[in-house]
């Protein structure tokens, strides 16, 4: 298993220049171009399946279209995404802007999940912008079956940034993921499903080789209702997100407010 590739523009963090987009496109399509496999074949246009039980218009989250997930918990957020970017199918990106905390991928953590470092390509900017720009070529890749955009600053992501992405998405067919901080008011979004993530507690004795759980919502739902707080649990041994039938304590989010 080879490990994750990263591309980091050669910059400094004090004075971000603009990227040479030139470069780091045929760059980024090489290493695409190694990774590329059946992914997209295999899978076609079908939903990307998130738990079964869990009620969502066509039966999962659609391709060709972008999703957003608030963080109440990066690690949790950030590890629900890795499943569904595996589930995906084929070659992945992960983009993040900003320094080194937050968001930032760890694809250890991110193997458990699922997501294989053989089909996982790391993209870090510096600048915002660059990111976002990465963002709309990977969903415009038809290698691509995935895609991620990690953002530190929920602000960043304003209609019109969101409507460019989704246009993207649709002319490529991937799975485009926007992972933020939860927070109070966000923006309106051309985003067609829209999720709160959080942690919940395990139930192994507090060891850390427990199944991890989490706390789904989907606050709003193209074509479908908002539903939840679910409570899953992530197996890791036989790739499942299993759905808990018992009533979820609603976990506090960033803003201090209840999760709903």
């Amino acid at each position: 298993m080879q490990p994750a590739q990263t591309m980091t523009p050669n910059q400094s963090p004090l004075d971000p220049a603009p990227l040479d987009q030139a470069t780091v496109l045929a760059a980024l399509r090489a290493r695409v171009a190694r990774l590329e496999g059946l992914g997209r074949a295999r899978h076609g246009m079908d939903p990307v399946p998130v738990a079964a039980g869990i009620p969502l218009p066509g039966g999962g989250l659609a391709r060709a279209a972008m999703h957003e997930v608030a963080a109440i918990s990066p690690g949790a957020a950030a590890a629900f995404c890795a499943v569904l970017l595996a589930r995906s199918g084929g070659t992945v990106l992960w983009i993040a802007s900003g320094g080194p905390e937050g968001l930032q991928a760890w694809p250890p953590g991110l193997a458990r999940c699922g997501l294989s470092p053989a089909n996982l390509v790391l993209v870090r900017a510096e600048r915002w912008a660059d990111a976002l720009w990465a963002m709309e070529e990977a969903l415009r890749c038809p290698a691509v079956t995935g895609a991620l955009l990690a953002a530190e600053d929920a602000a960043r992501l304003d209609l019109t940034a969101t409507r460019r992405l989704q246009l993207a998405a649709e002319t490529g067919g991937a799975l485009g993921l926007l992972l933020r901080p939860d927070g109070p008011n966000p923006d309106p979004s051309a985003a067609a499903s829209h999720w709160r993530v959080g942690p919940l507690p395990s139930g192994g004795g507090g060891h850390g080789l427990e199944d991890p759980r989490w706390q789904l919502e989907l606050l709003r739902a193209r074509g479908g209702r908002p539903g939840g707080p679910w409570a899953v649990t992530w197996r890791a041994a036989s790739g499942t997100l299993d759905l808990e039938e018992a009533e979820v304590p609603v976990v506090e989010t960033r803003r201090g407010q209840r999760g709903r």
